[in-house]
């Protein structure tokens, strides 16, 4: 079944004081793009969060953010930045020469400044952070293709009975084209009579003018095209996996057959069943730019 490109799943785990949380997001996308926000300690976690995600999801943004919260109060262990401090201290000596301040640089005077004290996170945290991460990822990830499966089946809903009246209306042509053949047979008959005053027959000559017009305006062959356009678009959506570009594909063929119908027109009534063909295959184009 076809899928949606929009979707939404979280998910929270909790082991031995630990509680991770995951949401995850999917937006529409000409292609696959991500973009995961997690902990500095869990960074060099990204790639396998990327690799996850994208055993599951082809095409699309995806959106995920990744929390670890401990339950318990976690030592903070501190790390001395000494370039930042020598830095600061060559600065603050500077400023107290250039002003003629006195005293020296003191510790107290670094304890505040920004880089000079950082919290030394483990980065990549530990066995079982990377445990919960792959764990909470997952179960969020088959939430958001749940949605996307769900979403995908609305979609299929609205579409099926649109095809049905591409069908329809080709079906209408069909009668349409073969009927204004010989009306145009009838009015060329008259019109020739008028013209010759009934000093000939004009028959051959109107059989030879509805033929040229009748080969010239035949849409048998686009309207044989349509259909079968109309029924590989209602096998792939019936199909697993990303299949958004075909059906772009087939749509683009669709729009092709239908101008060239309005095209060979020589009839208002066909002209407007070709608006109607043009119409509905374009409301099934806004439909497709949101399938995987």
């Amino acid at each position: 079944m076809i899928r949606s490109m929009t979707g939404y799943g979280q998910a929270e785990t909790v082991r031995d004081g630990v509680k991770i949380s995951v949401e995850l997001s999917s937006l529409n996308n000409r292609f696959f793009e991500t973009q995961i926000r997690l902990p500095r300690m869990l960074s060099r976690l990204e790639p396998k969060i990327r690799e996850l995600i994208s055993s599951k999801v082809k095409r699309g943004k995806v959106l995920c953010f990744v929390n670890r919260v401990a339950e318990e109060p976690e030592p903070v262990k501190l790390i001395v930045n000494e370039g930042s401090a020598e830095e600061y201290i060559r600065a603050l000596r500077a400023l107290k020469k250039r002003f003629s301040l006195q005293g020296d640089v003191e510790v107290s005077d670094l304890i505040n400044l920004e880089g000079v004290f950082e919290p030394d996170e483990q980065v990549g945290g530990t066995e079982l952070d990377v445990s919960l991460v792959e764990e909470t990822v997952s179960v969020a990830l088959d939430e958001l293709i749940s949605m996307r499966v769900s979403e995908g089946e609305k979609l299929a809903q609205d579409m099926r009975p649109r095809l049905k009246k591409i069908t329809d209306t080709v079906g209408r042509i069909e009668k349409l084209s073969d009927e204004s053949v010989e009306q145009y047979k009838q009015k060329l008959e008259v019109r020739i009579r008028e013209l010759l005053d009934e000093v000939i027959d004009p028959g051959e000559r109107v059989a030879m003018e509805a033929a040229i017009v009748a080969e010239r305006c035949d849409v048998t062959e686009e309207c044989v095209r349509i259909r079968s356009h109309g029924k590989q678009f209602l096998d792939t959506i019936e199909k697993d996996g990303p299949v958004g570009k075909r059906l772009n594909f087939l749509l683009q063929e669709l729009n092709r057959e239908a101008n060239t119908i309005g095209s060979k027109s020589i009839a208002y009534e066909i002209s407007s069943e070709s608006v109607l063909l043009k119409e509905e295959i374009e409301k099934l184009r806004e439909q497709i730019q949101n399938i995987e």
